[in-house]
């Protein structure tokens, strides 16, 4: 599958959401974060020369993908940072993740502006795995 395949965008009657599909835990929130922020911008535009290690522990997988994805929108809100690479690790026992994402500055006047997200949510979220790992998330707008 390649990216477009793996990831697909559903309608909401208030908010918008998606579905990501990934081989492996961290493919699949890999492309949930790519999923977030191109609802954002064209993440395509982005250079990829900031840092930022992340750790996060969870109850869940479901609290876990709250969690990143939250993470990654607060990156977004305090330093205008949208990551599009990552080197990360999610283990299955203990629902933590941990790594390095890689990404850059947004900038309005020289990057597509697209919807401005307000925080993730748990309405209607489900992560399971059949034949690969897939994931719902809908994003409050």
């Amino acid at each position: 599958m390649n990216r477009e395949e793996k990831i697909k965008y559903i309608e909401h009657p208030s908010d918008v959401g998606f579905e990501v599909y990934g081989d492996t835990l961290e493919e699949l929130y890999a492309n949930a974060a790519i999923a977030m922020y191109s609802l954002m911008t064209d993440v395509d535009e982005i250079e990829a020369d900031v840092e930022r290690a992340i750790e996060l522990k969870a109850e869940d997988f479901q609290s876990l993908m709250f969690d990143w994805l939250d993470e990654l929108i607060f990156l977004f809100d305090s330093e205008s940072l949208v990551m599009k690479k990552f080197d990360i690790a999610v283990n299955e026992t203990n629902f933590s993740i941990c790594g390095i994402c890689k990404g850059g500055k947004y900038d309005p006047s020289t990057h597509v502006s697209g919807i401005i997200i307000k925080a993730v949510t748990y309405n209607m979220m489900q992560i399971k795995k059949n034949e690969v790992w897939k994931a719902r998330v809908v994003l409050d707008v």
